[in-house]
């Protein structure tokens, strides 16, 4: 049972976070190496610190130049190949700020071997970075985390200080976003440096990762990204410009460190109904955002309140239930189909009649298989290239099964409405995506596995989900070759057309890819045969191939029982 959440986490967590020894190391080390470095011009360079076997912490030092003067090349966004494996069919370019980019790309020859070394090594794993250096280290653990293997148990973890924001939409839609924090005080306009002063304005620069807000008030984290947005840019737009000052984030954290551990409970009153509201509320005026602020700036509570709940509602348990309901649809499905053998026509050819009430009511079934497996092709798709791949991997055998399912029901309903070629005009996209994906890791079957193939080949489907809407078009190349008006060319290629498709069918036979049902007495199939048989002994009565001489034999009613 979904509920609403009754609190925002968003202090909690900020808090869980300042009290931790993970950023006390990280910003340690981050200080300690930056205050080594001497006035150079503005670049940035990895350190690797070891302060226990297990915990590795690679900061990305800037130096002071870069502090100061933060992205000289300014704030224009440029495509990046380097980092095309977060490329997405509906995001198929990655922007990266210039300036990141190239110190970046500077970098490359080091990091590559770096990135060698951090992919061997077990154990914790820590990237950061104050201001430009946590740019670069955002980078560099992208480029980590693609080459990481994904069963790795310890992944790495990026924590940024004073970080401007790095590029567009295609770094905000992953769900690498989990390894990467963000601290921003309230008196660092870096963060927000590349955002117009006025919200009536537009920005591509789209913020990724968790977000910690400190002021000297507290501290709260968030992860929506219209709000991150709102916030960097009020903050930006307050602190005045001109010479940037350094933001002492270490002299901010000790001090919020003691607020946590020696702070008493909250309390919100009455001033609003709904307590999740008052989290957010009480968690924005905890790092200076008070009412008055928040209309100045034209920041609407409201919707950000609307989409946290729509984000919370998306529990585990309404996936699951989701899950077992395909599960369901599934099933009948598959009842459905013994029945239709039973009438000794198949599954495919009862749809397509459409006799019965049970023939209808599976339209019902497959619409709603078809939304679920649209909808998860259409999720894989926006993931980045590799995480993608992964993601796939978890379903992709149920997805295999969906297709061979329920693609010949769309078949039979559409040469039954008078298409013609469906592999071209009728298929749709996420079927040809499920099957591309099967096939980049299928490999042919063993000897072994055909042997288990013929044991249980009465309850397999058809492997090839699109072998009935060849067998359709056999069946328009039999009608093309009796007509009378058709011309000898087209004869000739129908012919070309059956030997192909005999080939086939003889090829799946022997690797026992398809069902049973194709040789029931009302099928399809037996009736193109027919049909095929009649051409043969009329016009060609000496063509022989292993088709025809399989199935005048009918060798076909021990497929499945013995070797062929």
């Amino acid at each position: 049972m979904n509920q609403d959440p009754l609190f925002s986490s968003a202090g909690e967590l900020a808090n869980f976070v300042v009290t931790s020894n993970l950023i006390d190391y990280d910003l340690a080390k981050n200080f300690e190496f930056q205050r080594c470095q001497t006035a150079f011009p503005c670049s940035v360079q990895p350190m690797v610190y070891h302060p226990t076997p297990n915990r590795t912490i690679v900061v990305f030092i800037p130096s002071p130049d870069c502090t100061q003067y933060p992205l000289p090349e300014g704030g224009d966004l440029v495509p990046s190949p380097e980092f095309k494996f977060l490329c997405t069919k509906e995001c198929p370019s990655v922007s990266i700020n210039r300036a990141a980019l190239t110190l970046f790309l500077s970098l490359h020859d080091h990091l590559s071997g770096l990135k060698a070394q951090l992919t061997e090594r077990e154990g914790q794993l820590i990237i950061t970075g104050h201001s430009l250096g946590g740019s670069v280290a955002s980078l560099f653990t992208l480029y980590l985390l693609d080459s990481m293997d994904k069963k790795r148990k310890c992944r790495p973890i990026c924590i940024t200080f004073g970080s401007p924001l790095k590029g567009n939409f295609g770094l905000q839609h992953s769900q690498w976003n989990s390894f990467f924090l963000h601290l921003v005080s309230n008196k660092d306009p870096v963060p927000g440096l590349f955002l117009p002063s006025s919200h009536s304005q537009t920005t591509v620069y789209k913020p990724f990762g968790t977000y910690l807000f400190c002021s000297e008030l507290g501290c709260a984290c968030f992860d929506n990204p219209d709000l991150i947005l709102k916030l960097l840019t009020v903050i930006s737009s307050e602190v005045a410009g001109g010479l940037l000052q350094v933001v002492d984030y270490g002299e901010i954290l000790r001090n919020l460190k003691n607020k946590a551990i020696w702070k008493g409970p909250q309390l919100a009153g009455e001033r609003f109904a709904d307590p999740f509201s008052t989290g957010i509320i009480m968690k924005l005026e905890t790092i200076g955002f008070d009412q008055t602020k928040l209309l100045q700036h034209n920041i609407d509570i409201r919707r950000m309140e609307a989409e946290a709940r729509s984000l919370t509602k998306k529990t585990k348990a309404s996936d699951i239930k989701e899950l077992n309901d395909i599960k369901k649809y599934m099933a009948l499905l598959e009842w459905y189909k013994k029945k239709s053998k039973d009438a000794k026509k198949g599954y495919y050819d009862c749809f397509k009649s459409g006799e019965f009430r049970r023939d209808i009511a599976v339209g019902e079934f497959m619409g709603h298989l078809t939304t679920y497996w649209e909808d998860m092709v259409a999720e894989a798709q926006w993931k980045p290239q590799t995480e993608g791949a992964s993601f796939r991997t978890g379903w992709l055998f149920s997805g295999t099964t969906y297709r061979r399912m329920v693609e010949p029901l769309d078949i039979a309903a559409f040469y039954r409405d008078g298409g013609t070629d469906y592999i071209n005009n009728g298929r749709s996209q996420h079927y040809k995506l499920l099957q591309q994906w099967y096939e980049e890791d299928a490999k042919p079957p063993s000897r072994d596995q055909l042997d288990s193939r013929k044991e249980k080949v009465s309850a397999l489907l058809t492997e090839d989900s699109c072998f009935w809407a060849y067998v359709e078009e056999a069946i328009l190349s039999c009608e093309s070759l009796k007509n009378a008006n058709s011309s000898p060319e087209h004869r000739e290629s129908s012919w070309d057309n059956l030997v192909m498709f005999g080939e086939y069918v003889m090829e799946q036979i022997e690797n026992y890819a398809v069902s049973p049902e194709i040789f029931l007495e009302e099928s399809s199939f037996m009736k193109w045969w027919g049909e095929y048989e009649d051409y043969i002994d009329t016009n060609r009565n000496f063509y022989s191939s292993r088709l025809v001489n399989f199935t005048k034999r009918r060798s076909y009613k021990q497929y499945g029982r013995r070797a062929i």
